[in-house]
């Protein structure tokens, strides 16, 4: 059984108290709590479940049947004082259910900065298997190679970086442009 991080709260609920929102529409599928238990079991749990009312989940379904799962498989245990959370019961009912949503949805809502990205998954190479633990082999439709930068020998010259990126036609090659510009890259759209 291995011994994990907990996050410190001021409260905290016994693992079995615990009831699922009566209407939460978000879907965790079996690859997403895969991903969740990598990382309870890589760097702990560090984000403690929302909770209204006495037992009531407004936040973290996800991560309580990661949880759950370890568990009962016996590869973690609860602390004595339980599963860290956070009271959620200054909200009306209404504002707890757009909560939940927003929770959600707030982390759908924007891409990655594939640059950054890369670089920082770069960095983690050789360290942690950020594609088998977590996910990031893919993310819509580009592979990691793609995403993480190749050696630069000699470094940054007086222009800066440069990233060739190869298009099918004038009108993916614009759309691209148009992309990187919106993210404030600068870039210069060349005829092949």
């Amino acid at each position: 059984m291995k011994e994990i991080q907990w996050v410190k709260t001021a409260e905290a609920l016994p693992l079995e108290r615990f009831r699922p929102h009566p209407r939460n529409p978000k879907i965790h599928t079996a690859e997403q709590i895969t991903h969740i238990r990598n990382s309870i079991m890589t760097f702990g749990f560090l984000d403690p479940i929302g909770v209204w009312g006495e037992t009531q989940v407004v936040e973290g379904h996800g991560r309580l049947e990661a949880l759950r799962q370890l568990v009962r498989e016996g590869q973690i245990r609860v602390p004595e004082r339980g599963v860290p959370i956070i009271r959620l019961d200054h909200l009306t009912p209404t504002q707890r259910d757009a909560y939940m949503l927003e929770h959600n949805q707030a982390t759908m809502e924007t891409p990655w900065d594939e640059a950054t990205l890369g670089e920082i998954l770069a960095g983690l190479e050789g360290t942690l298997d950020m594609e088998g633990l977590f996910g990031f082999g893919e993310m819509e439709g580009t592979e990691m190679e793609e995403i993480i930068p190749p050696d630069l020998p000699g470094g940054m010259d007086e222009e800066g970086f440069k990233l060739l990126v190869e298009c099918r036609d004038e009108e993916e090659m614009q759309a691209a442009a148009d992309h990187l510009r919106a993210m404030g890259i600068s870039c210069r759209p060349m005829g092949g």
